[in-house]
């Protein structure tokens, strides 16, 4: 076998020379075919004579434009012409390497597309398999869109079902997460990644069928409906599942391990094309509120989904610096209006602003004046609201849970 290492089938068309070992490795036939075609070989061999397979051999050299460097034949051959070779009396290593060799070029020559068809053919199928399913995770579970313009989607995206959403055996994700401080008075966080896609699925999931007119605290006290927010609002219930239970300890946490009576239930937001709030405080004005219920010190703003060329979140009273703030445009809207405009955060789907309600006295911080603005161009954005209380609260159940 030691003669495969010495030819290299050399194409016309480029000049890169391929060993015909690796031919041979990707050109295998099945064994019953294997078997036929040496034994043919041989029988050709037997019949015409080992003059007659020599000569083939070089014809085949000459008309293909193979190159042979085995040091038998070219030393023992250089200087002869095919035809007056003459064979000898007994089968010497000479022939057998002659036997070997025409069964490999017939092997090659006549059956090669047969070869690489055979060969290949699983290959090619667990290929493509692997291409689509990465293809439909990369879809259904990394599709972090970005501020930019994008064709109008109206509704919410389809969420994959999941075993373990339900069971007690679903373990929390100790996934990692960046934070940047983008102000520091009052103090504003930025924390990417927050949130890992499956749970944001899982929320929107939860979220679909419990989506109603979002309502804005009043004077009093009372929930009312009011054109100031005009968004849709899906509460979730504390602990409903144990992704939610897992989400509320991550936020508890990043707060040094807080107590979770003291967060709110969850609360999904969902914005569509002209739908906003507008300018408002996450503090309560009133002291008998405050009283009664405690203050709402910090706010995580969760971007759970965006299709849309606007949707940012706005802090109107935090001027855009470009010394300060031109590092992190990746995250804010920078342009022509910033300048004249509050801090604007784009939309990012898993990203996190966190930021403190309330001054070092426990009041209410007039620099958190903040707006939702609106989608705009048919766009869509859904976000997650989490707010954490001075005071253990005991929320009323839904309508809906036991």
């Amino acid at each position: 076998m030691a003669v495969f290492s010495t030819w290299i089938f050399r194409d016309n068309s480029e000049s890169t020379d391929i060993p015909i070992e690796q031919i041979t490795k990707a050109n295998q036939l099945p064994q019953q075919q294997h078997k036929s075609i040496i034994i043919a070989g041989c029988l050709i061999f037997l019949s015409l004579g080992k003059t007659h397979v020599v000569r083939l051999l070089f014809d085949f050299e000459k008309k293909y434009d193979f190159t042979y460097v085995d040091e038998i034949f070219r030393s023992k051959y250089k200087h002869q012409p095919a035809s007056t070779i003459v064979p000898n009396k007994s089968c010497s290593d000479l022939c057998i390497q002659a036997v070997v060799l025409y069964t490999f070029i017939s092997i090659y020559l006549f059956n090669a597309t047969d070869i690489r068809e055979s060969a290949f053919r699983n290959t090619k199928v667990g290929l493509r398999i692997l291409i689509e399913y990465l293809a439909t995770i990369q879809k259904t579970y990394f599709n972090d869109e970005s501020i930019e313009n994008k064709p109008p989607k109206e509704e919410i995206p389809a969420v994959p079902a999941n075993k373990t959403t339900h069971s007690s055996e679903y373990k929390c994700s100790d996934h990692p997460y960046t934070i940047r401080i983008v102000h520091r008075t009052p103090l504003i966080v930025y924390i990417e990644k927050f949130l890992i896609p499956y749970e944001i699925h899982h929320l929107i999931k939860l979220a679909k069928p419990l989506f109603r007119q979002s309502t804005i605290y009043d004077n009093s006290g009372k929930l009312i409906h009011n054109d100031y927010r005009t968004s849709w609002t899906a509460d979730i219930e504390r602990h409903e599942t144990p992704v939610v239970k897992c989400i509320e300890e991550r936020f508890a946490r990043f707060q040094g391990n807080l107590d979770l009576e003291y967060l709110e239930p969850l609360q999904v937001v969902k914005y569509t094309s002209e739908q906003e709030f507008k300018p408002h405080y996450d503090w309560f004005p009133t002291d008998d509120l405050v009283q009664s219920s405690g203050q709402r010190l910090t706010t995580f703003f969760t971007y759970l989904y965006s299709n849309c060329s606007r949707g940012e979140t706005e802090f109107l009273k935090i001027p855009f610096h470009k010394s300060t703030h031109a590092k992190s445009c990746d995250i804010l809207v920078c342009d022509e209006k910033s300048i004249k405009s509050g801090l604007r955060f784009r939309p990012i789907s898993g990203n996190s602003i966190f930021w403190y309600n309330v001054d070092e006295q426990g009041k209410g911080d007039a620099s958190t004046y903040h707006a939702g603005r609106p989608p705009k161009d048919g766009g869509l954005k859904i976000g997650l609201n989490t707010w954490t209380r001075s005071k253990k609260i005991t929320p009323k159940k839904r309508k809906d849970v036991t």
